[in-house]
Order: C-alpha cells, then structure tokens, then sequence
C-alpha cells in the first residue's frame, strides 16, 4: 500500500509541475487566472508533501486538479494531456469532444466558446487527429458552427422584440457571453445594436 501510496503521490506532483508548465507559458490564461492556479498549485504541494495524507485524499485532490482539464476545449487542455501522455501519467480524460459528438452540442456555454476559440487550432494537432476521425472532425466544425447560428438567432429575436423573455434571461446571458468571449458581437452588430442589446 505505501508503494502504491508512493507512486501516486510521485504521479501528482509529476501532473502539477506539468500544470504549472502549461500555465506559466499560456498566452491564453490572464494574469489573475495564473495567480489563482498558482496558489492552488502551492497549497496543493504543501499538504501532499508536508501532510499525513490518505490515497482516498490525494484522490479527491486529483480530482481538483483535473476538474479545468476534463471539463474545457482548447490549446491549453491539449498540451496538457498530450504532456501527461509523453509522461506515462494515466489519468483518466473526459473528453467534451466526446460528449459533443454523442449529443451534437455541447455540455456547457464555456465548453462551446473554448471550441469555438480553438478548434480551428487544435483540429490540426496529432492528439485530435489520433483520436477522431476525419468525418468525426468535419462534425465537431459543424456543432460549432451550428452553436454559433443558435446564439446569434437568440440574440437577433431578442432585438426585434426589444426584451429578454423570462424564461429566456439564462440563455440570453449565455449567448452573450459567447459572442463576448468569442469577439463575435462587431462581426454580427452594429455599435447601436451592441449598446441596445447590453441595454436590454
């Protein structure tokens, strides 16, 4: 058991470093979101190395770690698991790809705009390419596309009516979000119709 416990332990700090490696060279995290990871990272490092700690606890740590990397789209969440792989680090990845794939959309807003922002990117690594299959690639190209159209159709009817529907308010915040995040709202509105629609 302290072998296993050993090992382990050797395994996480392995995934951490490559974490913190990952992080400090994105262009694609801010300045806070990198302070935030670090922190975390640290805190991490103390209580595995300096704590009696159970494997039941260093699980639920894993878990805390791997939550941003099994759960996003993009250059980042690549290079991460490819480094894992390159590494012998086994960790399980839930892959939203897959997910995209089986139900022709994707999980969350912030699944959808990692896509959206990177797929043009990474449809082109190896990783993808080992994984998917051409036809699964083209699919993936078309979800998006598709998520794009949706949105912006949410936030068009919501023009014309001048009001967000009650039971629309959630999607609507989403949906601008989106277009935010994705600097989408210039290429589809007008100045006035950007003001209008944040006014609403």
């Amino acid at each position: 058991m302290a072998n296993v416990k050993t090992e382990y332990i050797e395994k996480l700090l392995n995934t951490i470093q490559i974490e913190n490696k990952i992080v400090k060279d994105s262009k694609n995290f801010d300045n806070k979101d990198k302070e935030s990871i670090a922190y975390f990272r640290n805190y991490y490092i103390d209580r595995i190395t300096k704590e009696p700690i159970t494997l039941t606890q260093l699980k639920s740590i894993t878990n805390n770690i791997l939550t941003f990397w099994r759960e996003s789209i993009g250059i980042d969440t690549e290079l991460f698991w490819i480094e894992l792989k390159e590494n012998n680090i086994d960790f399980e990845r839930k892959d939203e790809i897959n997910f995209a794939l089986e139900k022709n959309r994707f999980r969350r807003v912030d699944v959808g705009i990692g896509a959206r922002k990177y797929w043009t990117v990474i449809k082109d690594f190896d990783s993808i390419r080992k994984r998917f299959s051409k036809v699964e690639i083209e699919k993936i190209s078309l979800i998006i596309e598709n998520d794009e159209k949706t949105r912006l159709e949410i936030l068009k009817k919501c023009l014309r009516k001048k009001e967000i529907p009650q039971t629309q308010r959630l999607k609507y915040g989403e949906c601008w979000a989106y277009m935010s995040q994705c600097g989408l709202l210039s290429k589809y509105f007008s100045k006035e119709e950007i003001e209008e629609l944040h006014n609403l």
